[in-house]
Order: C-alpha cells, then sequence, then structure tokens
C-alpha cells in the first residue's frame, strides 16, 4: 500500500547552481514518490528548468529574501513590502495547492516561515548559514528558528552549535544532517579539462572552486600561492592555480579586487581565473589538490566532499563545517585559518609528495562514499520532512 500524498512547498532563496542550490535539487530529484513539491524561487536562473526536469512544480515570487540593509531602520519599508508581498503570493498559491508542510531551505528565507505560521502548518527550516560575525543577524536568526519552525535541519554540527546556542529540546528539534554528494558522471578527458583551466599536464594544479566574496579565500590563496613561487624550491614540479567562480550581481567588485591581486602577484602567468562552471565534474577530474581557504566558517563546505568524491586531497582552513568534512592528516590538511603562510607550507606539503596525495585522495573518496554518500543524506531530510508534517506541534517552542 503506497503512502498518502504528502504537498510539500519548498521555498528557497536562489536560482543559481552552488551548493544549496544542488542540495536542493538532490532532494527533489530523489524523494519519495509521495511527496509532491512545489519550489518557489525569488527569479529565474538555471536552476528552474533542472528542478522541472526532476518532477517540482516551480514559481518565482516573493520569499522575502533577507539582506543586511533589511533589517536597518531605513530598510523597515522594504521588509515590510516583501513580508506582506510573499504572505499574499504564498497564500494565494496555497488556496490553490492546500499544502501540508513548509521547507524552507535557507534560514536567510523568511517569508516561508511567515507564511506557514498564518497557516497552521508544520514548518521546516534548512539553516545552511554561519552568521556569527553579527551579533544582531545572529540573535534575529535564532529567535525566529527557535519560534517558527517544528524542526530545524542543520548542515554541520558548527551550524547547529550557532543557531540553537544552547536553546531548548536540541536533539529533537536542531537535526544534523550532513550534505552528500553523488560523484558519478560521464568520463572527463583530463587532459582537455586541465588545459581548460591554463593548466598543462607537467604542472601540479591547485583549485578552489567558490562562490568570489569576502570570505571565501580567493586573494589569501593567490598570497600563499606566490609566496610559495617566491621560494623557487628546486624539487618541486611547476605549479599552477586554478579560481574558478563568480561574484553576485552587484558585487563584481570582489572579481575586480581578485584579478588585481593576481596581477599583482608576480605569477599571473601561473593563476588562471574562470567564471563559475556548471561542468564542475570536469574542474574535479582535472585538479590535483583543491583549496577550501575560507576565511570565515564554512556552514558545511560541499566543494570538500565533492573533490573527496573525485579522489583529491583536500586543503582547508580549520573552522566551521570543514573540520567535520577532512581528516587532518588522513583526506587532506587543515590549516589555521586567514594564515597565509600555514597556506603556503601547506600548498608545498601537497606539492612536493606525490605518494602523499594520492593515498589522502584514496582515503578521502572512501570517507565520501561511506559518510556523505547522496542517497543517505536524501533519506534523512526526506525522514525529516515526514515526521514533521506528522507532528501536531506546529507553533511555538518545542514540548
Amino acid at each position: 500500500m503506497s503512502a498518502a500524498p504528502l504537498r510539500v512547498l519548498v521555498v528557497h532563496s536562489s536560482a543559481e547552481f552552488y551548493g544549496s542550490d544542488k542540495s536542493l535539487l538532490d532532494v527533489v530529484r530523489m524523494r519519495p514518490p509521495h511527496m509532491a513539491m512545489t519550489v518557489v524561487l525569488p527569479e529565474p536562473g538555471p536552476l528552474v528548468a533542472a528542478l522541472q526536469a526532476s518532477g517540482a512544480e516551480v514559481l518565482v515570487g516573493e520569499v522575502c529574501k533577507l539582506q543586511r540593509a533589511m533589517l536597518s531602520p531605513a530598510g523597515l519599508w522594504r521588509t515590510m513590502r516583501a513580508v506582506l508581498g510573499s504572505l499574499r503570493f504564498l497564500g494565494a498559491l496555497h488556496r490553490q495547492r492546500q499544502f501540508q508542510l513548509v521547507y524552507s531551505n535557507s534560514v536567510a528565507i523568511l517569508g516561508g516561515a511567515l507564511f506557514a505560521r498564518r497557516a497552521g502548518l508544520p514548518h521546516v527550516w534548512h539553516v545552511r548559514e554561519i552568521v556569527a560575525s553579527s551579533r544582531k543577524l545572529t540573535w534575529v536568526f535564532r529567535q525566529l528558528v527557535r519560534r517558527m519552525c517544528v524542526r530545524a535541519i542543520c548542515n554541520s554540527s558548527e551550524t547547529r552549535a550557532w543557531i540553537a546556542d544552547g536553546g531548548p529540546a536540541q536533539a529533537t528539534r536542531y537535526v544534523v544532517v550532513w550534505n552528500g554528494v553523488d560523484p558519478s558522471g560521464a568520463p572527463v578527458d583530463r587532459v582537455a579539462a586541465r588545459r581548460s583551466l591554463g593548466a598543462t599536464s607537467e604542472e601540479m594544479l591547485f583549485v578552489l572552486v567558490g562562490r568570489i566574496n569576502a570570505w571565501k579565500g580567493q586573494g589569501l590563496l593567490v598570497e600563499a600561492f606566490a609566496a610559495l613561487v617566491r621560494q623557487g624550491v628546486v624539487e618541486l614540479p611547476p605549479l599552477h592555480l586554478a579560481i574558478v567562480g563568480s561574484a553576485y550581481a552587484g558585487q563584481e567588485h570582489f572579481e575586480v579586487q581578485l584579478r588585481d591581486a593576481v596581477a599583482a602577484s608576480g605569477c599571473a602567468a601561473q593563476i588562471t581565473v574562470t567564471p563559475f562552471r556548471d561542468d564542475v565534474e570536469s574542474v574535479w577530474t582535472a585538479a590535483d589538490v583543491v583549496v577550501v581557504p575560507s576565511t570565515e566558517p564554512e556552514p558545511f563546505g560541499r566543494v570538500a566532499v565533492e573533490a573527496m568524491g573525485f579522489a583529491k586531497p583536500v586543503i582547508a582552513a580549520a573552522h566551521g563545517g570543514l573540520i567535520e568534512i577532512v581528516q587532518d592528516g588522513v583526506t587532506g590538511l587543515l590549516v589555521p585559518p586567514r594564515d597565509a603562510s600555514a597556506l603556503a607550507a601547506a600548498l608545498k606539503c601537497m606539492a612536493a609528495d606525490r605518494l602523499l596525495r594520492e593515498a589522502m585522495g584514496l582515503a578521502g573518496r572512501e570517507r565520501q562514499r561511506l559518510v556523505f554518500s547522496l542517497r543517505g543524506y536524501v533519506e534523512r531530510v526526506t525522514a525529516v520532512l515526514q515526521e514533521a508534517a506528522e507532528s501536531t506541534n506546529f507553533k511555538g517552542e518545542s514540548r
């Protein structure tokens, strides 16, 4: 006997194809047959077609995506307009679809929580952010999550520690579910993939994949890489660095700053900066070592898991969710955050020892298979959704 249909309203923060977007697509694509999902996005983008191909209904509308400026006194009017617009849009949608559960795939989305409270529906909040640099935003998000969801899925223990802060019923309300990936895919021509990143077959290729912004660490990595090149260590192979990613619209100045740093590095010919690519599997295939040097804590660090699935060793900053992914000295190296000298030393260690790279890569692939599988991730997320839908405690503090 098949399970009764469960109509889920999913509210998400973007229509692009970065980490949280991919993780949402995985849930939609591999959800149980009885879960019917309608996804609301704030704008059109490449995620729309992928979700539709996976069987979801997709609409574009107001979701009340929170931004720092909206929480200031000057942004109050804009916030109220977004709140009212989101309630109207989602309310009209609910009258047509009769949802049974609301799933917000980002703590920065307020519309789903407010609508669920008004409609008396259970709400699950997937917390994929750590905003430790702002005490004001931290307080706001903690209060919202504590009061406006029946379950909070956190993408790492570090994320749960940030959002829960010793709050009530952590064991039941705040659930840690690590993201998972599936590294399978069509074979990739490694030589061609490396060429597309500016690297020859003889060069040792370091790769950083991620949004170009103030905290992903691209500038720090350029500084560390240039310091290593200046050492002129004869025993090392020729070195190359590829940085793959784009800035948010309106934040293109970060790309300008990065290119200026590359130009001033003294080794610009050995550094390639290329826009975001949707064929990231070819990037992992091309890489010798993947670097995740984030200067602020990563809530999770999906790119590290993706790289491990392709048997690539990972150098990562030792904070946030990355410390739950990378086993120092086993699957990669953890370095003190924001320390260019320590990062350069880690790059040198990896470049000098091919056997070490290979051993760490194989250990990483096995860890990804056992701990960060895609099927396990989707099963855990959908189990929380099903449990929340069956709960009778929709509002307020936990039981």
